[in-house]
């Protein structure tokens, strides 16, 4: 009998036990468009407009890090710079962040502090592309069919122009 009480017992504590529930959650990503292999489209091309002032975006983590692990911290670091960065990217109504500068310090409560600096830019006048974009179309096929080697795509844009 002392068995069966004691089993009841160990039961009623381990069922008692729940894990905390989570009580917001918010997400935010950002990616670039590819069709898959299966679609064939058109050339599309557009300006990229960047803004002339370099903005500064900051988020503090409210997670304090000294109960994590090293391995813990990194990938926190990790998954929150993207989510600040996408956050920086929606709060200047921007389509990408140019030259994005990301510094992630603690602050005295431990809690990690993420501040993105860069230029918010914004694709404007999409346009199919004309013979005159051929040039922009065959260097972005060869620089991903070649991204081993180690060169300035500016300087090869240029000198392309250049011999027209």
């Amino acid at each position: 009998m002392k068995k069966v009480a004691l089993l009841i017992g160990i039961l009623a504590l381990i069922c008692s036990c729940s894990a905390p529930k989570a009580t917001s959650y918010s997400y935010s990503e950002y990616k670039t468009i590819s069709p898959s292999q299966s679609v064939y489209t058109a050339p599309l091309m557009a300006d990229l407009v960047v803004a002339k002032e370099r903005i500064t975006y900051a988020e503090r983590i409210n997670q304090n890090i000294t109960k994590l692990t090293d391995a813990e911290v990194d990938a926190l670091a990790t998954r929150e710079k993207e989510t600040v960065i996408a956050n920086a990217i929606k709060a200047n109504n921007a389509d990408v962040l140019v030259a994005p500068m990301v510094n992630i310090t603690t602050d005295t409560n431990k809690n990690l502090v993420i501040v993105v600096t860069g230029y918010p830019a914004t694709y404007q006048n999409f346009r199919n592309a004309t013979e005159n974009d051929q040039w922009i179309i065959e260097k972005a096929t060869a620089e991903k069919e070649d991204n081993g080697k180690k060169s300035s795509p500016i300087a090869e844009i240029f000198k392309k122009k250049d011999k027209k």
